[in-house]
């Protein structure tokens, strides 16, 4: 009942910060952050709770594929939270949150039943693990950012007014942020996959070759915007298009296979 009840306050508030957004994302002034951030931090103390409690049981730890979409999901809302106070990130905060109370949703009609009984310190291996975390997420925040310079370069281009007028971000900074966290993001990705290799025999396992493949896949894109920007200057849609397939790729890697097994095939 506590795990239902904290997702109903978490989705509740997250819809709310998202409304509020949405309702003034082409108002000059854009929306309040006063009340945005007291409506997202209710529905962020929700969330942590939730995973505190659903993660930590009294037979151990429940590393679902539920329970770690969720702490993703919380550590990009509260980096894009955390950032919008200081930059412009009118059009990412309603799809972080929308997302966000979705997910919640959905997660009470998931099973995650997979507990540890213990935790095997392992420094390589929580290294690597920590690593692929951080790298997912400044990866997929940068994948949002690419969809924000997106929307703002079409509509500037359809020569739609109301953009000018918004409180949406200039291009040009959103562009610069873009490169900056596709940077970061692929050094962190690097600095994952080298971890794997050098901590881990199983890179190649039968069990995981899917998702060293993938991983591998996915960095040589990211290498390539990051390279193709920085030493030829490119710039524009194609590099947008290539961060979402590599962020898409990405996520199959992490996440494909743990979906199959344990949502379509209830395996645990």
């Amino acid at each position: 009942m506590l795990l239902v009840s904290l997702t109903f306050i978490a989705f509740t508030f997250y819809s709310l910060a998202s409304i509020h957004v949405m309702g003034r994302l082409f108002h000059k002034e854009g929306p309040s952050q006063k009340k945005t951030i007291l409506l997202s931090t209710i529905a962020i103390l929700a969330h942590m709770t939730l995973l505190v409690n659903s993660v930590f049981t009294e037979g151990g730890q429940d590393l679902s594929f539920t329970n770690v979409a969720l702490l993703i999901c919380w550590i990009i809302v509260v980096s894009v939270t955390t950032v919008s106070l200081r930059f412009p990130a009118t059009l990412l905060l309603p799809v972080v949150y929308g997302f966000a109370a979705i997910l919640l949703v959905v997660s009470l009609f998931i099973p995650h039943h997979i507990v540890l009984q213990s935790l095997n310190i392992n420094v390589g291996l929580v290294t690597h693990v920590s690593l692929s975390f951080l790298a997912y997420c400044v990866l997929i925040i940068a994948t949002l950012y690419a969809v924000q310079f997106y929307f703002i370069n079409k509509r500037l281009k359809e020569k739609d007014l109301s953009i000018v007028y918004s409180h949406l971000p200039p291009l040009m900074l959103v562009e610069k942020q873009l490169y900056q966290l596709v940077t970061v993001g692929t050094l962190l990705l690097t600095f994952a996959l080298a971890s794997g290799f050098a901590f881990s025999e199983n890179m190649f396992a039968k069990e995981f070759i899917h998702k060293t493949t993938l991983s591998i896949l996915a960095w040589i894109i990211f290498a390539t915007v990051v390279w193709g920007h920085h030493i030829r200057g490119w710039r524009g849609q194609s590099n947008v298009i290539a961060i979402i397939v590599a962020a898409t790729v990405l996520t199959l890697a992490y996440f494909g296979s743990r979906f199959v097994k344990e949502i379509l095939l209830t395996q645990f």
